[in-house]
């Protein structure tokens, strides 16, 4: 899928509190398709500079709760790099780091696609996205564009994604045995993306820079699969650019998983979706 490769990555951000949840291989139906359920909500509210979203503990999800078709951003059981196509969706997966030192390395490099789960898949899920990468000095990331097109017949590029009806978003992850287990999910809107055309795209820092993201740091990140449940409303920015009192849901770019620097990773991620 087409992405711009201009990113930022940063250290310290303002907190939420997420909703977590572990699971074993091939042990249920999977929380985010048809008879599967969300999970249970966790608390939101910010906890200072250094918060993080955290986990609590249960088993799969129950199968009977009810179930939003048009909430799923992804499952990855297709296997490629484009979203699934509901709610108005058509963007796709991409993976790529700042490469300015010659030792750094991130797999996939470019559209970023599925593969298959070891042991046998997770809660019914056979496939997710897998990024490893390290030695980079500046941003890498995993993101996961939500529109893309043209307007008014001009060049094609990441559109806006009006998701102001939605609380939040939920996902499984896990890292690898070697990894570290710093990654810090945030979404980008209209103010700290420049096709916003709010932020500024020429400077990296001050007053009016761009992507300044609003989001939050995964704790409870193991090599056991982690549900998350992040609340819109706890995410915080990282304060090195344009600052806003909070996400405009109602015109979201991009889903971003950002990894550290100057650290190895090995991240998975599966069932993404909107609640």
């Amino acid at each position: 899928m087409r992405q711009p490769k201009t990113w930022m990555a940063g250290c310290a951000l303002l907190a939420a509190v997420a909703m977590a949840n572990g699971c074993g291989s091939d042990t249920a139906g999977s929380p985010l398709r048809p008879g599967g359920a969300g999970g249970s909500a966790g608390a939101a509210g910010p906890s200072g500079a250094a918060g993080s979203a955290g986990p609590n503990m249960s088993n799969c999800p129950d199968g009977g709760a009810p179930v939003d078709p048009t909430a799923l951003i992804d499952d990855m059981e297709a296997g490629g790099s484009s979203l699934l196509m509901l709610g108005g969706r058509n963007g796709g997966w991409w993976a790529g780091g700042d490469m300015v030192s010659p030792t750094a390395t991130i797999t996939p490099n470019g559209d970023a696609t599925a593969e298959l789960i070891p042991g046998g898949g997770r809660c019914g899920s056979r496939r997710a996205m897998h990024v490893t990468g390290q030695g980079f000095t500046s941003w890498a990331v995993l993101t996961a564009s939500l529109r893309y097109g043209s307007v008014d017949g001009g060049a094609d590029g990441v559109l806006p994604y009006d998701a102001h009806d939605r609380t939040g978003i939920t996902f499984w992850a896990r890292i690898g045995d070697t990894s570290a287990n710093q990654v810090r999910f945030g979404v980008s809107d209209k103010n700290s993306r420049p096709e916003g055309g709010v932020c500024d795209a020429t400077t990296s820092t001050g007053a009016n820079a761009c992507y300044d993201t609003f989001g939050v740091d995964l704790t409870g990140l193991s090599t056991h699969w982690t549900q998350y449940r992040i609340p819109f409303s706890g995410l915080g920015q990282r304060n090195f650019g344009l600052h806003e009192d909070a996400l405009d849901a109602s015109a979201v770019y991009t889903i971003d998983f950002n990894f550290y620097v100057n650290e190895i990773f090995d991240f998975w991620l599966d069932d993404i979706a909107f609640y």
